[in-house]
Protein backbone atom coordinates (compact mmCIF):
# COMPACT_ATOMS: atom_id res chain seq x y z
CA UNK A 1 0.00 0.00 0.00
CA UNK A 2 1.00 3.41 -0.69
CA UNK A 3 1.11 6.49 0.88
CA UNK A 4 -0.15 9.68 -0.97
CA UNK A 5 3.20 10.95 -1.45
CA UNK A 6 4.16 7.68 -3.54
CA UNK A 7 6.01 6.08 -0.83
CA UNK A 8 5.38 3.03 1.06
CA UNK A 9 3.25 3.19 3.93
CA UNK A 10 5.62 1.78 6.30
CA UNK A 11 7.98 4.22 5.10
CA UNK A 12 5.98 7.58 5.94
CA UNK A 13 8.82 10.46 5.37
CA UNK A 14 9.54 12.10 9.24
CA UNK A 15 9.57 15.79 7.74
CA UNK A 16 12.92 15.97 9.66
CA UNK A 17 15.29 18.91 8.01
CA UNK A 18 18.88 18.76 7.84
CA UNK A 19 20.12 21.78 9.63
CA UNK A 20 23.36 22.01 6.82
CA UNK A 21 23.96 20.82 3.83
CA UNK A 22 25.87 17.59 3.20
CA UNK A 23 29.12 18.72 0.80
CA UNK A 24 28.94 15.37 -1.13
CA UNK A 25 31.95 16.66 -3.47
CA UNK A 26 34.61 16.55 -0.13
CA UNK A 27 33.98 13.54 0.93
CA UNK A 28 33.66 11.66 -2.77
CA UNK A 29 37.31 13.17 -2.28
CA UNK A 30 38.22 11.92 0.89
CA UNK A 31 37.09 7.98 -0.25
CA UNK A 32 37.95 8.21 -3.61
CA UNK A 33 41.91 7.09 -3.19
CA UNK A 34 40.52 4.40 -0.37
CA UNK A 35 37.27 3.27 -3.37
CA UNK A 36 40.34 2.80 -5.81
CA UNK A 37 42.06 0.46 -3.72
CA UNK A 38 39.56 -1.47 -2.76
CA UNK A 39 37.89 -1.36 -7.09
CA UNK A 40 39.51 -5.03 -7.92
CA UNK A 41 38.27 -6.75 -4.96
CA UNK A 42 35.11 -8.82 -4.00
CA UNK A 43 32.58 -7.19 -1.79
CA UNK A 44 33.50 -10.02 1.00
CA UNK A 45 36.92 -10.17 1.31
CA UNK A 46 39.08 -12.60 2.78
CA UNK A 47 42.07 -12.63 5.33
CA UNK A 48 44.17 -12.57 1.87
CA UNK A 49 42.51 -9.94 0.19
CA UNK A 50 42.54 -7.83 3.31
CA UNK A 51 46.48 -7.98 3.52
CA UNK A 52 46.79 -7.44 0.21
CA UNK A 53 44.79 -5.10 0.32
CA UNK A 54 46.50 -3.11 3.14
CA UNK A 55 49.84 -4.30 2.26
CA UNK A 56 50.51 -6.10 5.52
CA UNK A 57 50.84 -10.26 5.89
CA UNK A 58 47.98 -12.17 6.82
CA UNK A 59 49.56 -12.88 10.16
CA UNK A 60 49.29 -9.19 10.96
CA UNK A 61 45.70 -9.02 9.76
CA UNK A 62 44.70 -12.10 12.36
CA UNK A 63 46.36 -10.23 15.08
CA UNK A 64 44.66 -7.26 14.41
CA UNK A 65 41.11 -9.17 14.49
CA UNK A 66 42.29 -11.12 17.68
CA UNK A 67 42.96 -7.24 19.60
CA UNK A 68 39.84 -6.37 17.81
CA UNK A 69 41.12 -3.33 15.67
CA UNK A 70 39.91 -4.81 12.20
CA UNK A 71 36.26 -5.60 12.29
CA UNK A 72 35.36 -8.76 10.65
CA UNK A 73 32.68 -11.96 11.23
CA UNK A 74 33.31 -15.38 10.36
CA UNK A 75 32.11 -17.73 8.15
CA UNK A 76 32.49 -21.65 9.83
CA UNK A 77 36.29 -20.66 10.93
CA UNK A 78 36.88 -18.16 8.20
CA UNK A 79 37.72 -14.53 8.72
CA UNK A 80 35.67 -12.05 6.11
CA UNK A 81 35.59 -8.66 6.07
CA UNK A 82 32.94 -6.52 3.89
CA UNK A 83 34.45 -4.02 1.62
CA UNK A 84 32.35 -1.22 3.16
CA UNK A 85 34.03 -2.23 6.64
CA UNK A 86 37.50 -1.88 5.17
CA UNK A 87 36.53 1.21 3.41
CA UNK A 88 35.50 2.51 7.14
CA UNK A 89 38.92 1.54 9.08
CA UNK A 90 40.91 2.71 5.92
CA UNK A 91 38.80 6.05 6.02
CA UNK A 92 38.86 6.56 9.61
CA UNK A 93 43.19 6.04 10.28
CA UNK A 94 42.78 2.57 11.17
CA UNK A 95 40.52 3.11 13.94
Amino acid sequence: MLSQNGAPAACKPTGAVVSQPINKESSHTDNSISNALLAGYPDVLDTKDVGKALGVPVVTIRQMFREEQLPYFKVGAQYRVPKIWLLDFINNGGK
